[in-house]
């Protein structure tokens, strides 16, 4: 493998390179859209205040035109009430009379600097230069807009002021900032994903095909192999090597044919002369091999790394839509007897992650029998006309049925790609095959939930769906360039799903239970509950917006890309995985905890610690929690088989998944949002705390070296 490792090296330096050149530019770019948004903001808002304003001073104006003064109108303050609520960007508003004088008020004015400013000589000589450009003044807190109100025949009358609040105006411009973070770290992973979906394939292919060359040279096969391989320079590398090797048997077959040709023309005494070169060229002979053969076939690690790009554009529509969708929800209620609106919006969620979990297995034999690649066509279709229809859902009850088809296709192609990967892989790279599978869902989980934001708030829910049907569709075309060849060994048993008597059996267990109930299905029941339903929901009832949302959700997939393979590597080095699950679950549980010092100006930043808690402890406990399973419950496996018992624990681990928007629900029914981010938060504390106790004798337990 060195001369693999030694490409590979290459290969990512290259890419190191190309990534530089990528964040470089983006930042330069992101720097002066940044520097050209904040420039237009305040000259934009002015303008609105101007739209508004010129509405106001014609009311003005037509009560004056009946003869009143100014200091005698009436309903003045309540016009303003009006101005300053339906707009968040105004935060004060007064009339003047020309003089300076405030008349009438509304909002919160900068503390001894509102008579300065209204009686300076600039402003006030707006009155005599109407025509002049209006210019917003920084007043304390407030941009201040000044308008002019003259009379029919141009007599001066007073001036109205829109007071902008520069928070509001600090709050956009620090949201555009926050949408241009999150697009440089969605182009940093994009381009990635296009590295490897353009030059990554093709190197595996051809780091195959030359690693294969090396061995076979390295072995003493010298057999002349035609690579067809040509047209990049991996395949003209492999070309001069074959040339290489022509030329070698070219010169054994002439040394073959000379010592044969003169052993027959030979007498006695020559023949003995020319034993030892005949002994000589056949310990060659019996050493190397000679020849021309046909080109073996290639490590079947090119058709691996070819899931990696169908899988991320079909889970990438799935999670475009988490950051959207109970407000999405929200919008379809329709009343259901006996059912909360909190519950009801938490409906979608929990049934698409029932399907999940009751499907899941059950279809790995199904797949088996079709498939892989068919299987994941059948469940991109399925789940393309389910995104599809979603957009056209015309209330819940419709919108639960296209779900229903969005789960179903996820769940087909999630074990079809699952399945793809392990018919590929054995004991030396099942590890690599599988970091390609979850490394293609942890990108998509830092893309989706972002871009999905966004383009919630730009174009709306249902072209959100749209867009996730495209990429479905995008998925189609990529999983249809898979090789048609099924890999797996037809020796190998098939696949099975537990039956009733073996999920009972396991439920009695306690060692399987402990693992299940105290450590895996609580962790999903606090990702779903807290990550899909709480945060989206409450960033909406906060005044936020689903980017924000979205941003939030992307800070969880950082994490998880970022911990998941460091705590992998610690847990299995140090074999005490019980403590990472349990460090992680009571990570995890103090999250939503954090909720407690929340208060209305720091909620955000606050939920920002909570996701980025929650995502530490989720990734410290994820990769242990899989292991500990064949740790321990080998007596349980040793009796149902490996089948049985994985495919009971991810079952029971996915209904956690659709437990948790249900347990959310309930709790903010109880005790709103702050009560379920706390109650969820502290269940799952005590569940890490009741681990922690129940494997407290096998924690720090290292295999022990064999007696001398």
């Amino acid at each position: 493998m060195t001369e693999k490792g030694y490409l590979r090296r290459i290969y990512w330096r290259l890419a190191g390179v190309i990534m530089a050149c990528v964040v470089l530019s983006l930042v330069a770019v992101s720097y002066f859209s940044h520097r050209v948004f904040e420039r237009t903001l305040v000259p934009e808002v002015e303008k609105k205040a101007t739209t508004v304003g010129a509405s106001v001073r014609s009311l003005v104006l037509k009560a004056t035109d009946y003869g009143l003064t100014l200091d005698s109108l009436y309903g003045v303050e309540q016009t303003f009430d009006k101005v300053v609520n339906e707009n968040p960007e105004f935060d004060y508003a007064a009339l003047t009379d020309a003089k300076g004088k405030i008349l009438f008020e509304r909002g919160q004015a900068p503390a001894g600097a509102m008579s300065a400013y209204v009686t300076s000589p600039r402003v006030l000589s707006l009155v005599n230069e109407p025509e002049r450009p209006l210019e917003s003044t920084r007043v304390g807190s407030l941009y201040m807009v000044p308008l002019p109100i003259l009379s029919s025949e141009n007599q001066a009358l007073g001036i109205l002021h829109i007071g902008i609040d520069s928070k509001f105006v600090d709050r956009v411009l620090l949201e555009s900032v926050l949408d241009i973070v999150v697009v440089l770290v969605v182009s940093l992973f994009f381009t990635l994903e296009l590295l490897n979906f353009m030059a990554g394939v093709r190197l595996a292919a051809g780091l195959g095909e030359f690693h294969q060359a090396v061995d076979r040279l390295r072995s003493g096969d010298f057999t002349v192999v035609r690579h067809v391989r040509a047209n990049d320079e991996i395949g003209r590398l492999l070309a001069r090597v074959d040339t290489a090797i022509e030329h070698l048997n070219a010169r054994f077959r002439a040394m073959n044919d000379e010592l044969r040709e003169k052993l027959l023309l030979a007498n006695e005494v020559v023949s003995q002369r020319l034993r030892p070169a005949s002994e000589a060229m056949e310990q060659v002979r019996a050493k190397y091999r000679f020849g021309t053969v046909n080109a073996p076939a290639v490590a079947d690690e090119t058709n691996l790394s070819r899931i990696r790009a169908p899988l991320f554009a079909f889970i990438i529509a799935e999670e475009l839509t988490r950051s959207y969708l109970p407000s999405f929800v929200n919008e379809l209620l329709v009343p259901i007897p006996w059912l909360s609106p909190q519950v009801v919006i938490g409906l979608p969620i929990m049934l698409f992650m029932l399907i999940v979990a009751l499907g899941q297995p059950y279809l790995g034999g199904w797949s088996e029998r079709v498939g892989r690649r068919s299987a994941m066509l059948i469940g991109a279709v399925v789940a393309t006309l389910g995104f599809g229809a979603s957009a056209l859902a015309f209330n819940l009850y419709d919108f639960l049925l296209w779900r229903s088809l969005c789960a179903l296709g996820y769940a087909m192609v999630f074990v079809a790609a699952q399945g793809y990967v392990l018919d590929r892989t054995d004991g030396s790279n099942r590890a690599q095959g599988f970091a390609l599978f979850i490394g293609a869902i942890m990108v998509a989980t830092v893309c989706g939930p972002s871009i999905g934001g966004i383009l919630a708030d730009n174009i709306g829910y249902r072209a959100s769906f749209a867009v996730s049907a495209v990429m479905a569709l995008i998925s189609i075309l990529a999983i249809w360039r898979l090789p048609r060849e099924e890999a797996r060994d037809p020796n190998k048993r098939a696949s099975r799903a537990p039956t009733i008597r073996e999920i009972l059996a396991l439920a009695m267990s306690p060692r399987f239970m402990t693992l299940t109930a105290l450590a895996a299905m609580p962790a999903k029941i606090i990702l779903t509950g807290l990550c899909f339903y709480l945060v989206p929901l409450y960033v909406v009832s906060i005044g936020s917006t689903q980017a924000m949302a979205g941003r939030l959700l992307m800070v969880y997939a950082v994490m998880m890309v970022l911990i998941v393979p460091l705590s992998a590597g610690l847990s299995d080095t140090s074999m005490r995985r019980e403590r990472y699950v349990s460090a992680g679950l009571i990570i995890s549980g103090l999250s939503g905890l954090l909720m407690l010092i929340s208060t209305p100006e720091s909620s955000v930043l606050v939920l920002f610690a909570v996701v980025a808690l929650l995502g530490l402890g989720q990734a410290l406990s994820i990769a242990a929690q899989s292991a500990l399973v064949g740790e321990r419950c080998k007596e349980e496996i040793a009796r149902y088989g490996d089948d049985a018992v994985y495919g009971v624990y991810r079952l029971l681990e996915r209904i956690g998944n659709a437990l948790g928007p249900l347990a959310a629900s309930i709790l903010v029914v109880k005790w709103g949002y702050l009560g379920a981010f706390v109650s969820l938060s502290a269940f799952v504390l005590v569940c890490g705390l009741l681990f922690a106790l129940a494997t407290r004798g096998d924690v720090g337990r290292l295999p022990q070296p064999a007696a001398a």
